[in-house]
């Protein structure tokens, strides 16, 4: 019996420290990376703005505010130069507005991606919608903790699983999508990193969409009808055609597979095999049976645009893309950052064009 109890506990301490290795590089032992016994250390408080504690004994005051102490200087909220997949939560505190045509246009930093409350930041919860789009998950609750499991796991960008979820209302948050499948680049993401490029990028496998509808089960329950755009089922081989042959507004027909991949128009790549694909060198484009994903179109965290978009829905034009110098709250910085290091020909038109090619007569910018 003492034997095989040793066995068993060597059996876990190598588990522990396989997922150690994976999860914030010190390992789950180093609670002392997020947590304060006593709220002190050296005689001096942790955190300064909750001197009689808060809840989870956090160094800092909030869930998100704890991990952003880290991850800000990683790219996540990086005064916009955070070119990850997930992009920049800077996005979230910046409004724009601007005339045209006689009326007045805003884009909100509420509208610019996932509100996670993180005060500290200056980032509060989302003053327009107070639960997810399409589900029941309160925005009040809406956290980095909602997606990422800050005590570990194996799954890909340490996301919740299918079964108990995030920390929700006093309980837990029931997820019923498994975690989705792919492979990543540097948790630092700004430039000479782990920042995306049309060759340097997350390389998705699965599961994508079927994992954002945890919280946003009504997107795609009615997936079938024309008022949602399918996600998470085989593009078809004329989409995949279009995709591959598509280079900008000027070059409708002159790409190839090889070297079609639009980092920002990414797609589930379903027979990639993860273990050989070098997600830093990697510009295949899709299959038949590859697949749209939330993703091809949205940011994860937050872009500069309304919706989380990887570009801006709402002008014909990417040149057009607010902010623009002339918009009130807009710098040079964030426009210069809005879409990362891309670089596109002068007329260049939506990138929903890069799958539906209707560049067709369009005159000259």
């Amino acid at each position: 019996m003492k034997s095989l109890l040793t066995v068993t506990l060597i059996a876990t301490v190598a588990l522990w420290a396989g997922a150690a290795v994976a999860f914030h590089d010190g390992g789950v032992a180093e609670c002392a990376g997020c947590h304060t016994m006593h709220n002190s250390q050296d005689g001096v408080e942790v955190d300064t703005g909750n001197p009689i504690g808060n809840e989870y004994l956090l160094i800092d005051g909030s869930p998100s505010d704890t991990c952003l102490s880290c991850h800000a200087g990683y790219g996540q909220f990086e005064n916009g130069t955070g070119y990850g997949p997930g992009g920049d939560f800077y996005w979230l505190t910046k409004t724009y507005s601007w005339s045209a045509h006689g009326h007045d246009y805003f884009s909100t930093g509420d509208s610019h991606g996932h509100n996670i409350v993180a005060p500290g930041a200056g980032i509060a919860m989302d003053a327009t919608l107070s639960i997810a789009p399409g589900g029941t998950f309160q925005s009040q609750y809406l956290g980095c903790t909602s997606c990422h499991d800050p005590h570990g796991n194996q799954n890909f960008r340490i996301l919740y699983g299918n079964g108990d979820g995030p920390k929700y209302d006093g309980g837990r948050f029931s997820f019923a999508a498994a975690a989705p499948v792919a492979k990543g680049n540097s948790r630092t993401t700004n430039v000479g990193s782990g920042n995306e490029t049309d060759a340097k990028h997350t390389v998705y496998k699965s599961g994508m969409s079927q994992w954002c509808a945890n919280c946003h089960t009504n997107f795609h329950s009615a997936n079938t009808t024309n008022f949602v755009h399918p996600t998470g089922r085989a593009m078809g081989s004329s989409i995949a055609a279009a995709y591959n042959a598509y280079v900008s507004s000027d070059d409708l027909t002159g790409g190839n597979a090889s070297s079609s991949y639009a980092g920002l128009v990414p797609f589930e790549k379903v027979n990639v095999d993860l273990g050989v694909i070098d997600s830093t060198n990697d510009t295949q484009g899709p299959t038949g049976v590859d697949q749209v994903m939330c993703l091809t179109c949205h940011r994860a965290h937050a872009s500069a645009f309304p919706d989380a978009g990887r570009w801006d829905f709402t002008e014909t034009f990417l040149a057009d893309s607010h902010p623009v110098l002339t918009d009130i709250g807009a710098t040079a910085d964030d426009v210069a950052n809005k879409y990362y290091q891309y670089t596109f020909v002068q007329n260049q038109r939506s990138l929903c064009n890069k799958c539906h090619t209707k560049d067709f007569g369009d005159a000259p910018y």
